[in-house]
């Protein structure tokens, strides 16, 4: 099974790349911001069925998992959670599922009221328990990683990380956040 590749974006589809891996060419399914990329480093889910072996790739392990998640709910498929993922971020599913925002989910092409609901009913007590093991895009920054080492626990600084200005130094987003966390 493959689970990551790098390579180089040397040919771009509808909803897929060729990605130049050296002297291997991989045909990768991705969201449409990946596919404006030209150096990538992908982790990749693979779907092998009788006829089709297919590669879809992601940036982050955020993105993987959300998406592995989302084709997990009955009638929604690899393409229809790769429209979503490209739609938006992985915050803002995680956010809609929670808040169980139908109209988040039929904005999105392809997904009508039905399967909005199927994605909001078989994750939102996953969501609730931690069960989908997602976490924040914000827990790769430099302000988290800052404040996990000064002793606060992901449960302390998960409510406060998207109230911080993060176009300014860390030490100053380091400041606001020990405000916010008193």
């Amino acid at each position: 099974m493959i689970g990551f590749l790098k390579g180089t974006n040397i040919h771009s589809g509808k909803d897929y790349i060729i990605l130049n891996t050296g002297s291997i060419g991989y045909k990768v399914h991705v969201t449409l911001t990946t596919k404006a990329k030209k150096q990538l480093q992908l982790f990749i889910y693979t779907k092998v069925t009788e006829s089709d072996i297919a590669l879809f790739g992601f940036q982050t392990k955020q993105e993987l998992e959300i998406f592995e998640s989302l084709i997990k709910v009955s009638s929604i498929g690899p393409k229809i959670a790769l429209s979503i993922l490209s739609t938006t971020t992985v915050n803002n599913i995680t956010q809609a599922i929670k808040s169980a925002n139908i109209n988040f989910f039929t904005a999105i092409p392809g997904l009508g009221k039905k399967g909005a609901q199927k994605i909001i009913l078989e994750l939102k007590n996953k969501t609730d328990k931690n069960d989908l093991n997602l976490r924040s895009e914000n827990q790769d920054s430099d302000l988290y990683q800052a404040l996990l080492n000064l002793g606060f626990k992901s449960t302390e600084i998960n409510p406060i990380i998207t109230k911080i200005d993060t176009n300014t130094k860390l030490q100053n987003q380091i400041k606001q956040a020990l405000k916010l966390l008193q």
